[in-house]
Parts: C-alpha cells; sequence; structure tokens
C-alpha cells in the first residue's frame, strides 16, 4: 500500500514515510492510494474476532504484517495529549511536545498533561483555542527541511495512523450491533460520532468506502461547521469559536473534512488542493453541487447546545445509570432525538471523570477514581504561550535544544 497526498503535490510514500510525518510537504494529508474493499464473507469472518484481533487483520491491509506485531501496553487516558504523553515519557530516543489551550479544557485535562515531569515531555500552555495552537504546527511541518532534520511527526488525526486505527471502531460497532449476518444484503447499523477534527467520522466515511454497511451521523456542538457543511455544503467559520461543555470539539477548522472530500471526489487531488487554498484564504467556501450532493448521500449530521448535552448526559444516568462525558453526550443527544427503532452505536470518546463541571451542571455527582484525585496534590510543570509570541519559534528554539541535549538531531514529536 503506497500513500499520497489530499493535494497531490508530493509523490507516493510507504507507510512508514505517511506514520513518520504530519502535514504532507504541499500541506495535504496523507490518504492511502486505493481503498480495500471487502466481501460479505470477510466481514462475517470478521465478526468473530476480539477488538484486538480485528485491528490486527484491518492494519495489515493498509501497513506491511511485519510491522504491526501486537505488544501489551499499560492503558492510557484517552486524550490524545495525554495518551501520547504516556506512550513515550521517559523514553530516551524521543521527545514530545504538547500544546494544550490554557483555560478551555478541564482541570483534569491540563493536570494529566502537566504532571508529568520527565526531561522528554515538554508541555506548553497557549494562550488561544484548538484552532490557533494548530497554526504553529502546521507552519513547522511546512518547513521540509526542519521536519526532516528532526524527524517530526504528529500524533493527533493529522497522523493517518491515527485515523487507520479508528476504522476498526466502526468494524467493531457495527458488529456489536448489527442485528444479524447471516441476511444478503448486510443489514444497516447507523453509528453516531462526535466530531470536532473529524478524525473518527474520516474513519468512518473510509468503512463506508470498504464495504460496511453503515450509516453515519456526524454530530457537533455549537461549532457547527461540519454541520452546515453536510446540510448546505457551506465550510466557512463563524465570527469566532464558541466555549461549550464539549471542549474538545470547540474547533472551526476541521481539518479532516479535506480528506473527506478527496474521498468523495474520486480522489481528486487538483479539486482538493483548489478547494482547500481557496479556503485558505478567504475561511468561506461554498461546495460545488455535486461534491455537496455526495457529501449529504454519505452523512447525516446535527448540533448539539450545551443544554442538549446536559440533557444527555442526566437521561443517560437516569435510565441506564451511565455517567457520559459531555463530548459523548452530543452523540447520545442525537439517538434521543431518534425514537425509531434502528440499530444505532453512538460512540464514547472520553470518560465523565475528566469533566465534573459538566458533571455537576447536569445535576450529577462526579465520580473521579482514585488516579484522578491525586493529579491535584502532584507537581506540575509547563512553558506558558502568550499572544504576543511566535509559537512556532519558540517550538523550534526548544526542539534544537532538545536534540542539543540528546547530541543529535534525533526523533522530535509535536503534538497539539
Amino acid at each position: 500500500m503506497q500513500y499520497v497526498s489530499t493535494r497531490g503535490g508530493v509523490g507516493t510514500a510507504d507507510f512508514e514515510g505517511a506514520l513518520f510525518s504530519g502535514y504532507a510537504a504541499d500541506g495535504g494529508l496523507f490518504m492511502p492510494q486505493r481503498i480495500p474493499v471487502l466481501e460479505g464473507d470477510t466481514l462475517r469472518r470478521w465478526s468473530r474476532l476480539s477488538y484486538r484481533e480485528l485491528v490486527k487483520e484491518l492494519c495489515s491491509l493498509f501497513i506491511p504484517a511485519a510491522l504491526i506485531p501486537p505488544s501489551t501496553l499499560n492503558g492510557t487516558s484517552g486524550d490524545t495529549g495525554s495518551s501520547a504523553i504516556e506512550s513515550v515519557r521517559g523514553q530516551k530516543n524521543i521527545d514530545i511536545f504538547v500544546l494544550l489551550p490554557k483555560g478551555l479544557c478541564t482541570q483534569i485535562q491540563e493536570l494529566q498533561m502537566t504532571t508529568v515531569i520527565e526531561d522528554n515531555v515538554h508541555v506548553f500552555a497557549a494562550r488561544g483555542n484548538s484552532d490557533e495552537i494548530d497554526e504553529p504546527i502546521k507552519e513547522l511541518f511546512a518547513d521540509v527541511d526542519f521536519a526532516r532534520k528532526h524527524n517530526l511527526m504528529s500524533l493527533n488525526s493529522v497522523n493517518w495512523s491515527r485515523i487507520m486505527v479508528q476504522i476498526a471502531h466502526h468494524f467493531y460497532a457495527y458488529f456489536q450491533c448489527a442485528p444479524s449476518l447471516d441476511t444478503t444484503p448486510l443489514p444497516v447499523v447507523e453509528i453516531v460520532v462526535p466530531t470536532g477534527g473529524g478524525g473518527n467520522i474520516t474513519a468512518g466515511c473510509i468503512a463506508q468506502k470498504m464495504g460496511l454497511p453503515i450509516r453515519l451521523v456526524a454530530v457537533v456542538n455549537s461549532n457547527d461547521i461540519v454541520h452546515r457543511t453536510v446540510q448546505h455544503g457551506d465550510f466557512s467559520l463563524s465570527q469566532s469559536v464558541k466555549v461549550t461543555l464539549a471542549s474538545a470539539m470547540d474547533i472551526q477548522e476541521p481539518y479532516n473534512v479535506e480528506r473527506i472530500l478527496w474521498l468523495l471526489s474520486g480522489s481528486d487531488s487538483r479539486l482538493t488542493q483548489a478547494l482547500m487554498e481557496r479556503f485558505s484564504v478567504s475561511k468561506s467556501l461554498r461546495l460545488p453541487q455535486d461534491l455537496h450532493r455526495k457529501l449529504s448521500e454519505t452523512l447525516r449530521s446535527c448540533s448539539a447546545s450545551d443544554e442538549d448535552i446536559v440533557g444527555a448526559m442526566r437521561r443517560c444516568w437516569e435510565e441506564n445509570l451511565y455517567l457520559l462525558c459531555p463530548h459523548s453526550a452530543v452523540a447520545a443527544h442525537y439517538h434521543y432525538c431518534q425514537p425509531d427503532g434502528t440499530p444505532r452505536c453512538c460512540l464514547a470518546p472520553a470518560s465523565a471523570a475528566k469533566f465534573p463541571e459538566a458533571v455537576l451542571r447536569a445535576g450529577l455527582a462526579p465520580q473521579p477514581p482514585p488516579a484522578i484525585r491525586a493529579l491535584t496534590a502532584m507537581e506540575s510543570r509547563s512553558t506558558p504561550l502568550e499572544r504576543d509570541q511566535d509559537w512556532a519559534q519558540v517550538l523550534r528554539e526548544r526542539i534544537e535544544a532538545a536534540a542539543e541535549r540528546r547530541g543529535t538531531a534525533g526523533q522530535g514529536v509535536t503534538q497539539s
């Protein structure tokens, strides 16, 4: 399997080339050159696999089997930043640079990142929102010589490998929720995806292309650019990012929409490049009619307010004694609005223990485990990034310093 940029300005890359990178050199995102299509018999066979076995089978379609031996690791937290930190903390041959939006995630989320004191972990608390902290990341990857010198890679859903593993979520959810796999054609299951940057909904679109009979719903919070794009073809910024209870979804520039548009346009990199360059300049884009039609046929969408979120959290607790995080509640809100008996799975991306303020607002009692409670007593460390600083330059200097400390231009990891 070879990988190409959604904008077509670079040659093909193998899996390792796509993995150890972030944005492609032309500003696009890596995607597989072709999407494998599975037959019904393969889906029935996969339905009998454990989740771990399913991930291995799926990944083997996109990467050489020799590169995917499973290993047993400690569990991670679920959030991208803290999960990435846990995977590499204390390692001698890799440094990780994490940007968090100061004051726009919960105290617990911040502490899970800032209380890791190992020398190879560099956490930056930026006075900006999620879209703004993506900008210096893009700038560093656009400097191809610098990115290659320091072997930069991204661990959020800019990186293809993140999307690839999320494809397995949709297969596993389908197998858990399909009423029967003994029919032809196979039954359809609706999968509801809380959507911010768009990585998980992109994975669902790829799963559809692979032959999985799912119907996808992208549910957003009050930052509704994806909803407006699906409903009206209007991929345009609002005046400002709204602060909501589902803070990880407070995003106005969902970069994975580029992957979806490339996929639905028949891998038309020239069109994708033209559209994304137009959006980059004007922050406003009206999709071509044919492309909007394909998007609206592929996705349904919905927007949930904060009141919708707390209502879904409260109802889920009352009916199931299950405590939803606010992001999971965005998906549950859609479910509660659709009492039609459709086989449906709502994806739940995080633990409610990290969002005590939202839990209290729903009139429920937070239930933080001991490991979470212990964070408040631990030493914390982070580097502030103020509005008047050149954030990309600060990161450059810290990456250079880390390389000098190791005595090599070794691997740096940039993560937002």
